[in-house]
């Protein structure tokens, strides 16, 4: 039967793959079978695109942003105000006395440029940064108590939209109850096809050929031949004295 340990991301490739292994390997076997066979192909090859369908569908769901919302009046939005504040902290710690090394090490050695392009959460870690070399270099930044209070704030206006971010990430990886029932259906399909595969191939004595067929047989068998030592020899098989 199939195995249920079969990893969600391999079942397209594993049925598309035995479709295909079943019409060139086992039709042309036995004449007698070939409508059953077909027709299990039919099944599995449907049961395969069904469940890559409910996949999209759940990926859609879960990595669409939600609808944005009106920023209140006087309401900031916290990522523009997250790069205007590094914008200004950097020209600010460049214009000071030694300020271009103090400026690269704000900037970890990238160009303003691309830390302003960031995404929220690298942005979110750029301000984390930020704070820390404002916090060791208080002598060349006299003014670092505001700069920290204002990179602090920055930081903390970030977390409800990072924390939204990682929801849909976390919801992307999620199998829906749809995934769950269109990987049911296809087990269950990818199963009886081994079971009549299996029926014609040892009426013709090719059983051999199903690891050919059926990817799953194939890396089970991979593994198994990887893991077990070969058997010691035994003095019987020893060649024989010329």
């Amino acid at each position: 039967m199939s195995d249920p340990t079969i990893y969600q991301r391999d079942i397209q490739e594993y049925g598309r793959f035995t479709a295909s292994q079943i019409q060139r390997l086992v039709v042309p076997v036995d004449a007698g079978f070939k409508q059953a066979l077909r027709a299990v192909t039919a099944r599995l090859v449907a049961a395969t695109e069904a469940l890559c369908e409910a996949k999209r569908k759940a990926i859609a769901a879960a990595v669409a942003p939600p609808a944005p919302r009106a920023l209140k009046k006087g309401q900031v939005d916290p990522v523009a105000a997250a790069r205007d504040l590094m914008r200004r902290l950097v020209e600010h710690a460049a214009s000071r006395p030694g300020g271009t090394a103090l400026a690269r090490s704000l900037l970890q050695g990238q160009t303003l440029a691309t830390v302003l392009r960031r995404r929220p959460a690298e942005l979110a870690a750029a301000l984390t940064h930020a704070l820390e070399v404002v916090e060791q270099n208080e002598r060349r930044l006299p003014d670092h108590e505001a700069w920290a209070a204002e990179l602090q704030r920055s930081r903390e206006a970030l977390d409800p939209l990072l924390r939204s971010v990682r929801k849909r990430r976390l919801a992307r990886r999620a199998i829906t109850p749809e995934m769950k029932a269109a990987r049911d259906e296809w087990l269950n399909i990818y199963g009886a096809a081994k079971l009549l595969v299996e029926s014609v191939l040892r009426l013709h004595g090719k059983v051999s050929l199903m690891p050919e067929i059926f990817e799953d047989l194939a890396d089970a068998t991979r593994v198994v031949t990887r893991s077990t030592p070969p058997a010691p020899r035994s003095p019987t098989d020893a060649p024989a004295p010329s």
